[in-house]
């Protein structure tokens, strides 16, 4: 009997450090668009957007996130990843229309972007990650975090009067 009582404390301890050491990986990355090179675009006159997030990503991986804008806010979107994962490549599509308002390869991967809608907007964001710096090997195996960073700030009054 006391066997089996100690074979089952083991079998809960392994499940216990299991589940730690689970959660302490996919927390890694968790807060990346406030640690990592994000940090550096902070604007004091903007707020950070609750939909700003982090993920790990391979360079073998293409993510889409849906997120929503709201009119009468300039927005500032901001990514940021691990040295050799760079360059990020992120592309703005309109969830309604499915047309593409935006793609940074054509400004040279440019990670960080302002922008702006006078109504809300549904926008896919489809990221991934280009790893130049990285060898074959390293991207095969290489998994990192990406970061996105989105700040907002109201339209001034003035704005806005303009735009009636």
């Amino acid at each position: 009997m006391n066997t089996m009582k100690h074979i089952r404390h083991i079998q809960i301890l392994a499940l216990l450090l299991l589940s730690i050491s689970v959660n302490v990986l996919s927390q890694d990355c968790e807060y990346h668009h406030k640690e990592g090179d994000c940090r550096y675009d902070l604007q004091k006159s903007h707020k950070i957007y609750s939909q700003s997030k982090s993920i790990s990503l391979s360079p073998l991986d293409t993510i889409e996130l849906n997120m929503v804008f709201y009119g009468q806010k300039d927005y500032i979107l901001s990514f940021c990843t691990h040295k050799k994962m760079y360059p990020i490549h992120f592309v703005l599509i309109d969830q309604q229309t499915k047309q593409v308002l935006y793609d940074n390869e054509e400004d040279k991967y440019l990670e960080s972007l302002g922008l702006g809608f006078d109504v809300t907007k549904s926008l896919i964001i489809r990221v991934d990650v280009l790893a130049r710096e990285s060898s074959e090997e390293e991207i095969k195996g290489n998994i990192g975090c990406l970061g996105l960073l989105i700040q907002y700030k109201n339209y001034s009054k003035k704005k806005v009067q303009l735009q009636m």
